[in-house]
């Protein structure tokens, strides 16, 4: 047995290391290189150094190193990418929102897409909410930045985030984790692969994650925030023949948790809602009323005012509902006839999803704003793609889309009943998309290729608004017919119980639009990739679910435009063990969609014209045998180059939200011990996002500074890797930030954050035969 060896390096030696002579000659004798990145980012398998595309890309050991347990997490590493594990004004525990180079949507419902596409296994996921997927059983996972309209088109107007999982193997697998930690934390995840025969290969795995919850409300001392998630995943392949192979998956996620832990920053008494509680509802009996004798008693527990703000980023005094369920189910059959020549590939898919979750945001255990969802969506998809080669220089890909969608959003304002004005808003949505797409790529030469492609795309979608009055007092009736709110849908007299707010009636939209991208990609001899790319990208339009007042006729919002030119270099030093790339970009969006809160509710505006502009850069680099590092730098500049009278309060002087200038993170991992029998490595991690808005508002509330956060961990492996052993800890500043907002002091009367999880500890076993 040999001695461990400590090493301890500045940045000088590993830089001289890295590029001396003495280093090359290192190489050669076992010093490691960086491995090569297989990317599908152009639906073709290549490397990730050949792909003339901004893509990000994390192996499923690259993702165990930096602590990734969901998607969201790769918003850390990734330049000029901010991934929200929540959504404002949902309680779902289990939405994403997602902005690359400044597009992206924040609003969860299911009249309004997302502006960046999630995939998993190459199928389209259409919703927010169910979209913060696990990483369990991952092989890699792709973020492609800038619009992605060719090859992915449906909804990638700002990029794509592209998840592989492992693919059934002919080498039998068991593999096993354990997790415990800070709030009680009981993580199991199990996975397995059995070749079962020559042709046929099943693999299957199960993860639970369980955690206390680290908000609390004080009212009754219940946790939020925690996380209760059971999913599995079952792939089985069929491989007749050396050229073809049919793929068979199901995944399912069943979550049972708590509202997120709800901060409410700032509240007004004499907002919309407040007033109708202090002076209509409960409160009005309770001596609460405020609209002729001043500010309501802080000292009077039944009214709603500044008295039940907090301190503390992660407490409240609500008292109500506090739910947030899911139920996700998805099955899909890829058949693919491998062949450079010609190969075919189909992908058909179906995806359901059930959730049900509420959100309290007044903070108060008096009942003066809250909302429930119970959403539903299935979706069908069926691809198809056909791939080859001709003149020893052209590769081409041809294919075919389609996708079905139905959902329910039944969104209920004010739940229960008693309430001075309670309303159910939503409704059913009816979606239908079709595609034809190509790409072509030229080698003009050896070393220069010309990449042209276009999508054809149709969307027509259909919106049938059912809202009705569900609970309403006759103060709080007299009091909107004197503000001119009444019945418009119906006798034109004051609201009364079962009056709708929109027509029950179905609205339809449709768009057709082509978006093309041409690359141009020259390679030096021995040397770095440079690209250029033109692409346009696009987002159809819809409907705004929330009104208020009634209206006679259901609002919308037309389809949102992007114009993207890009460059970029590809490159490789030092034996391949640094690796750099670089992009630049500049965007024109127009049209795009913007929350705004119209009177009392949040609705979707088409706020003009922005640019982005910006640039960003990755490195990776194998200092020694036993020093790895990686970091990334992004910069982008946004501004409204034109913004119209509806999507106030929004100007040209506005910021766009979730947008930073700045975004970096950097990382090492270190084999700071080498036994014959293991190994002990140290894994340390840093990111960092400028100072950014959570709404379009630009509401100073929702206004989040730069903010730094760290994490760190020590593994102790053994020489067959069958065994390990980390500790560690993310967030290890206790830094508190936000993650998702939402402001409407005149309407909700409140606004509100949700903060990150702050510090953790882990301890982690894990085997794998």
């Amino acid at each position: 047995m040999k001695y461990g060896v400590w090493r301890i390096s500045t940045s000088a030696v590993v830089l001289a290391m890295i590029a001396s002579p003495a280093a090359a000659q290192d190489h050669a004798g076992g010093v490691s290189a960086l491995e090569d990145i297989v990317v599908t980012a152009r639906k073709r398998t290549e490397s990730l150094q050949d792909t003339p595309l901004a893509v990000t890309a994390l192996s499923a050991s690259a993702l165990e190193e930096r602590q990734v347990s969901t998607i969201a997490d790769m918003g850390k590493f990734t330049p000029n990418v901010s991934f929200d594990s929540g959504s404002a004004i949902s309680g779902s525990s289990n939405s994403a929102t997602v902005f690359i180079r400044g597009i992206g949507q924040t609003d969860f419902s299911l009249t309004i897409d997302p502006g960046v596409g999630i995939y998993l296994d190459g199928v389209y996921i259409s919703r927010a909410v169910g979209a913060l997927l696990d990483t369990a059983e991952t092989s890699q996972i792709e973020i492609l930045r800038g619009p992605q309209g060719t090859l992915f088109g449906k909804n990638t107007i700002g990029g794509a985030i592209a998840i592989t999982s492992k693919a059934p193997s002919q080498d039998l697998e068991l593999g096993l984790e354990a997790v415990t930690g800070r709030y009680g934390r009981t993580d199991f995840k199990g996975g397995f692969n059995i070749p079962v025969s020559d042709t046929f290969a099943v693999r299957g795995s199960v993860s639970y994650q369980k955690r206390d919850g680290y908000g609390r409300r004080l009212t009754d001392d219940v946790r939020t925030g925690d996380k209760d998630s059971l999913s599995g995943r079952l792939v089985a392949a069929w491989t007749p023949s050396a050229d073809l192979t049919v793929t068979f998956a199901a995944d399912a996620t069943r979550a049972r948790e708590n509202e997120p832990p709800i901060k409410v920053l700032a509240n007004n008494e004499y907002g919309f809602f407040p007033i109708l509680y202090n002076n209509f509802g409960a409160g009005a009996a309770a001596g609460c009323a405020n609209l002729l004798t001043g500010p309501s008693s802080v000292n009077n527990p039944l009214c709603y005012n500044s008295q039940w703000l907090t301190n503390s980023p992660y407490t409240n005094f609500n008292g109500d509902r506090n739910k947030s369920d899911l139920d996700v189910f998805g099955l899909s059959l890829t058949v693919e006839r491998h062949s450079d020549a010609f190969g075919i590939k189909s992908i058909t898919a179906y995806r359901e999803l059930d959730s049900s979750f509420s959100l309290e945001h007044d903070g108060a255990p008096v009942r003066s704003s809250n909302t429930s969802n119970i959403y539903s969506q299935w979706q069908f998809s069926q691809e198809l793609q056909f791939s080859g080669t001709a003149f020893d220089s052209l590769k081409w890909l041809v294919g075919l889309y389609y996708l079905k969608e139905k959902g329910t959003d039944r969104n209920t304002i004010q739940p229960g009943t008693g309430q001075p004005l309670g309303f159910l808003s939503g409704g059913k949505v009816d979606n239908d998309s079709y595609a034809a797409f190509a790409q072509l790529i030229y080698a003009i030469t050896p070393q220069f290729n010309l990449t042209l492609g276009g999508r054809l795309t149709h969307e027509k979608k259909r919106f049938l608004a059912d809202q009705y009055i569900t609970s309403i007092s006759p103060g709080a009736s007299a009091f909107l017919a004197m503000l001119g709110i009444v019945d418009f849908n119906g006798d034109g007299g004051p609201l009364a119980l079962g009056d709708r707010f929109l027509p029950l009636t179905q609205s339809a939209t449709k768009v057709t639009e082509f978006t093309p991208a041409v690359t141009l990609d020259y390679r030096f001899d021995d040397g770095p990739l440079v690209y250029a790319t033109y692409s346009r990208g696009f987002k159809s339009g819809g409907f705004t679910q929330r009104v208020f007042p009634p209206l006679t006729q259901i609002p919308s919002f037309k389809p949102e435009f992007v114009t993207s030119y890009e460059v970029g270099l590809k490159s490789e030093f030092f034996d391949r063990r640094v690796r750099l790339n670089l992009a630049a970009f500049l965007t024109d969006y127009k049209n795009l969609q913007t929350n705004v809160t119209v009177l009392i509710a949040p609705t979707v505006q088409n706020a003009g014209r922005a640019r982005m502009k910006g640039f960003e850069g990755e490195i990776e680099a194998v200092a020694a045998k036993w020093l790895r590092f990686n970091g990334g730098f992004g910069y982008t500049h946004s501004e409204y180059r034109e913004v119209p009278a509806v999507a106030a309060p929004v100007t040209v002087d506005s910021h766009l939200p979730n947008a930073p200038r700045w975004t970096a993170s950097a990382g090492f991992t270190a084999d700071i011990l080498d036994t014959d029998i293991g190994t002990l490595s140290f894994r340390g991690d840093w990111a960092y996002r400028g100072g950014h808005y959570k709404d379009a508002a630009n509401t100073p509330q929702l206004h989040q500074s730069g903010y730094s956060v760290v994490n760190a961990s020590l593994t102790y492996s053994t020489k067959d890797d069958r065994w390990s052993v980390s500790t560690g800890a993310t967030n290890l500043t206790n830094k508190k930030y936000m993650v998702t907002g939402y402001a409407d002091l005149a309407g909700a009367g409140i606004a509100y954050a949700i903060y990150a999880r702050p510090v953790e500890w882990f301890l982690r076993l894990k085997y794998q035969l």
